[in-house]
C-alpha cells in the first residue's frame, strides 16, 4: 500500500495521455515503458528505458496519464534521500516500476529525488530528466582506487571502482567475483552491459600479476602484468549470470 506520510509536492512540464497496454490500476506513481505500440506498460526487464511516470491508475485500454518531465510523485522501493538519483526498480512482472537507487549508474537514471521517502510504498517527489544515451559513452563515472598486495579474490566494488594497484612482494592472483555477484552488482541485468577497469603493477621487485576470472567467468586473452605495466580490461555480460573478460592490452611505465 502507498503511503503518504508527508506532503510530496508535483510540478508538470510535460505530460502525454498513451493507452495503458495492460491492467495498470495498481501502479499509479510507478515508473513505465513505452512499448512498440505506442502503448504503456510495466517493465519486463531491469534494463529497459522509462519514459516517465504514471500519473493515474488505468485499467488495460483505458487512457493512461505519463509524467514525461518535471516534478513527479513516485512510489519508493526503500528510503531515499533527497538527491539520491533513481531508476526504474525491476524485481519481477508484478513488482516493478518503484524508485530504485540507482547508485553510480548514472547512464541508467530517469530522475533525482527531491523530497525523500522515508521506507519502502513511500511516496517521494522525483525530479525527472530526459534518459541518458547508454550507447554514447562521455558520462562521468566516480572511481575509487584499490591497493592490493598478495594473491585476494576482488569484490565487486573493487571492480567498479575502476583503478587496482598492486604491490605484490611474489607472484599474486588476484580473482574477479562469480557472474552471479558481478550480474548483481551492475544494477543492469542483461546481455551486453559491460564495465572496463584497470590494473596496475607497482611492484618493487619482478613479481607478476595474474587476473583470474570467478565462477561463470571466462577469460580471454592474456592474464598477467608484469612489474611496471597497467593492462586494462574490459568485462561483458554474456547472461545475468555469466561473463567474458578480455585484456585490451599493455602499457609500460
Amino acid at each position: 500500500m502507498i503511503r503518504e506520510d508527508k506532503m510530496s509536492t508535483e510540478q508538470s512540464i510535460w505530460r502525454e495521455t498513451f493507452e495503458a497496454a495492460e491492467d495498470l490500476s495498481d501502479y499509479q506513481y510507478h515508473f513505465v515503458v513505452l512499448n512498440t505500440s505506442g502503448k504503456v506498460r510495466l517493465l519486463d526487464a531491469e534494463d529497459e528505458v522509462a519514459i516517465g511516470i504514471l500519473q493515474n491508475a488505468p485499467e488495460s485500454g483505458e487512457a493512461a496519464e505519463v509524467m514525461i518531465l518535471g516534478k513527479s510523485k513516485c512510489v519508493a522501493n526503500a528510503a531515499l534521500a533527497i538527491g539520491t538519483f533513481v531508476k526504474p526498480e525491476y524485481v519481477g512482472a508484478a513488482d516493478a516500476g518503484k524508485a530504485d537507487d540507482a547508485g553510480t549508474w548514472w547512464d541508467a537514471a530517469r530522475g533525482m529525488v527531491v523530497e525523500s521517502a522515508g521506507a519502502e510504498d513511500d511516496l517521494c517527489s522525483v525530479w525527472l530528466f530526459t534518459p541518458f544515451a547508454r550507447t554514447k559513452g562521455g558520462m562521468v563515472k566516480q572511481m575509487t582506487v584499490t591497493d592490493e598486495i598478495g594473491t585476494e579474490t576482488l569484490t565487486t566494488a573493487e571492480v567498479l571502482g575502476g583503478f587496482i594497484d598492486g604491490t605484490p612482494t611474489g607472484a599474486a592472483t588476484y580473482t574477479l567475483p562469480t557472474g552471479t555477484l558481478m550480474g548483481g552488482a551492475l544494477n543492469q541485468v542483461g546481455i551486453g552491459n559491460a564495465i572496463e577497469f584497470t590494473v596496475k603493477n607497482s611492484s618493487a621487485g619482478a613479481h607478476v600479476i595474474t587476473i583470474a576470472a570467478g565462477t561463470d567467468g571466462t577469460t580471454k586473452g592474456t592474464m598477467t602484468i608484469a612489474q611496471n605495466n597497467t593492462k586494462r580490461f574490459l568485462l561483458i555480460m554474456t547472461s545475468a549470470t555469466e561473463y567474458d573478460l578480455y585484456s585490451l592490452g599493455t602499457v609500460e611505465h
